[in-house]
């Protein structure tokens, strides 16, 4: 049985009762694809868990050390029960240290891409313009329907 969570049921950092998400008021709660890799070492280290020695998956008794599990089989792709097995005579700052490298490996591409785009500010113009026309026609057909409908045409 693999029991690697798909990302959506990844949870919040800060809270790990409740799902990780963009709209979370607390900005530790999540990793962002714009963190640099210091902030997503600190927003990884300061992750809640628990104080009981060794780690072990178990969801119900400590979900914030399940969630760090869960994260780090997501990004290597491993079954989290192998990946807690791994762990299991190794502390919290291990398994810490091991999720920010996964997860830095894991984003460094598309954080590199994303970056490139926002730099490219021809492409960005083009994609502005073409977005414009597009809402231009559609807005063109919208309103000739609507002035035919009222009878203003």
């Amino acid at each position: 049985m693999n029991h690697t969570a798909p990302s959506k049921r990844i949870l919040s950092l800060a809270d790990p009762t409740s799902k990780m998400s963009k709209s979370s008021p607390n900005p530790q709660s999540r990793i962002l694809l714009t963190d640099s890799a210091a902030e997503i070492t600190s927003k990884i280290r300061a992750a809640v868990t628990d104080s009981i020695s060794g780690i072990t998956f178990d969801p119900t008794a400590r979900p914030g050390t399940s969630n760090l599990l869960t994260i780090l089989a997501s990004c290597t792709g491993e079954d989290t029960v192998d990946v807690a097995t791994r762990y299991e005579r190794k502390g919290h700052g291990q398994l810490k240290a091991d999720v920010v490298d996964a997860v830095e490996e894991l984003i460094k591409g598309p954080r590199a891409e994303f970056g490139r785009i926002r730099r490219d500010t021809a492409y960005l113009s083009q994609i502005s313009e073409q977005g414009a026309k597009k809402a231009r026609v559609l807005s063109e057909s919208t309103l000739r329907e609507v002035r035919e409908r009222i009878g203003l045409s």
